[in-house]
């Protein structure tokens, strides 16, 4: 176990990227960071949330503030926080994609030796950045620590556009949830 950590480690922290001022050449000039988010990171981890769920479209200030000052005040502790788990991708010193995985824990059963299984989301790369790696590199250091910590499996509920990402890394399509809408004006 502990050499393929190391390999996903080699992989995700020496992952070079050729990405000039336009980035839309390949020359090697830096390399990307890939780690779990710090507290100090709260304010990016919103500004790409807001990113994310806007789908990158310009910002509406007043809205924009007071989504990043509720965000900050309902994650204040990244760090600490064991259910839910924020990995990002840095470049220049600036984050340039997230990844979060919220780990559900089940009932213990006999017959079942894994007692929680991830649940994807939040995941987004600034879009400069995007077809590059980055999300896989990502992606890889999440399963390679989830491993370690006996998850049994990551779920995700990807958008169309999305999927062949997913798919690419690993994930397959298994047969449906069935799922129970609680709020009427929430679309799932």
């Amino acid at each position: 176990m502990k050499s393929k950590e190391n390999s996903i480690e080699k992989k995700s922290s020496a992952l070079l990227f050729g990405i000039d001022d336009e980035l839309d050449s390949y020359k090697i000039i830096d390399t990307i960071v890939i780690r779990q988010a710090k507290a100090s990171d709260i304010n990016a981890l919103a500004e790409l949330r807001w990113r994310l769920c806007t789908n990158d479209l310009p910002d509406d200030t007043i809205k924009k503030r007071k989504f990043i000052e509720e965000f900050c005040t309902t994650l204040p502790n990244i760090e600490n926080n064991d259910n839910c788990i924020h990995f990002v991708a840095e470049y220049d010193y600036k984050i340039i994609s997230v990844l979060s995985v919220i780990k559900v824990t089940k009932i213990p059963s006999p017959n079942d030796p894994y007692h929680q299984y991830g649940y994807l989301t939040n995941v987004y790369t600034l879009p400069k950045f995007r077809n590059k790696g980055i999300g896989s590199a990502l992606l890889d250091k999440v399963k390679n620590d989830l491993e370690i910590q006996k998850l049994e499996l990551l779920i995700v509920w990807p958008s169309n556009k999305s999927f062949p990402f997913y798919q690419r890394n690993g994930f397959c399509r298994q047969p449906d949830p069935l799922v129970l809408k609680i709020i009427e004006n929430k679309q799932i």
